[in-house]
């Protein structure tokens, strides 16, 4: 029994995570922005950079970061660090470093950042990230301890301490951080978004229910929210609530492959087979995904030892 529990936990965390939650995932540039990013690099007058201080620098290139311009947020990092060597640049460059998937120079980046500053909680929590990307999770923790040391009611620490958590299984213990987190932020949709993902995985699913719609009701167009909310009543069996989040998010077939899925983790074989069949009757062009996952369904359903 506690080897099917496993089983559906892992196959429904995957479900939320792929299909639903869309977390944030680092999207490499096309071709033609990569080009477009490297014209605009260029365009950047490196004398005119020279003559800007560190900390200007620093705050361009976090922004250029947070757009996804790599090119240009490397530049700025880059001259700051020639100018004044310190943890924050360092930190800037390992983070580029840490979205393209170079973990390991990354985190010896963010080990020079933390040479100059031990306590630079941004690099603390970006070793942290490094360590759970690459499955150590005690160098995860470790970090993670001294960001909180630093900055007890961080919420970006505490959000990383609970997500750490509900990897290793142990959301029980996740909880009450992304508790925290609201408590601290209530008016961050995130924030009670994540705290709703945690009860989807403790099996919660009114509270889930709750903490999505107090999201939703902070955003409204976040379709993350809407599918997180959809699978909560598929889960608390309101099928016909859900089947309207989800329709709204995307589409009336995708919906109904959706619910499928979410029945397919629990168990519900018949359920499951009739949802993902309803998919490809209303869209024979949706046929690819629903086929593969009734496919994948009839392998599961017929198993030996089934």
């Amino acid at each position: 029994m506690a080897l099917s529990i496993a089983v559906r936990r892992g196959s429904l965390v995957s479900f939320l995570l792929l299909f639903l939650c869309s977390c944030t995932t680092t999207v490499k540039p096309k071709a033609g922005a990569e080009l477009l990013d490297h014209s605009l690099a260029a365009k950047e007058s490196e004398s005119r950079l020279k003559n800007l201080p560190p900390e200007e620098l620093i705050r361009s290139g976090n922004a250029y970061l947070a757009s996804g311009n790599y090119q240009l947020a490397r530049l700025h990092f880059a001259v700051a660090l020639e100018k004044e060597p310190g943890a924050a640049a360092l930190t800037g460059l390992g983070e580029i470093q840490r979205r393209n998937g170079e973990l390991n120079n990354a985190r010896g980046t963010f080990g020079k950042a933390l040479e100059y500053d031990a306590q630079y909680w941004p690099a603390l929590l970006a070793m942290a990230k490094v360590g759970r990307a690459q499955g150590d999770n005690q160098t995860a923790i470790e970090f993670l301890n001294k960001a909180l040391a630093v900055g007890p009611e961080n919420v970006e620490v505490l959000t990383e301490m609970a997500m750490l958590y509900d990897n290793l299984g142990q959301e029980a213990q996740a909880e009450p951080l992304y508790a925290k987190v609201v408590a601290l932020r209530p008016d961050l949709p995130s924030a009670h978004n994540n705290l709703g993902f945690n009860y989807l995985l403790q099996g919660r699913y009114a509270d889930a229910i709750k903490a999505f719609s107090r999201a939703m009701a902070l955003e409204p167009g976040n379709s993350r929210t809407h599918n997180n909310l959809g699978a909560a009543y598929a889960l608390n069996g309101n099928e016909e609530k859900a089947l309207q989040i989800f329709e709204k998010a995307v589409g009336k077939a995708a919906a109904y492959n959706n619910l499928g899925y979410i029945y397919m983790t629990q168990g519900e074989w018949d359920k499951a087979e009739k949802s993902f069949k309803h998919a490809l009757d209303l869209n024979p062009r949706f046929y690819v995904r629903a086929q593969e996952n009734l496919d994948r369904l009839n392998r599961m359903r017929f198993k030996p030892g089934k």
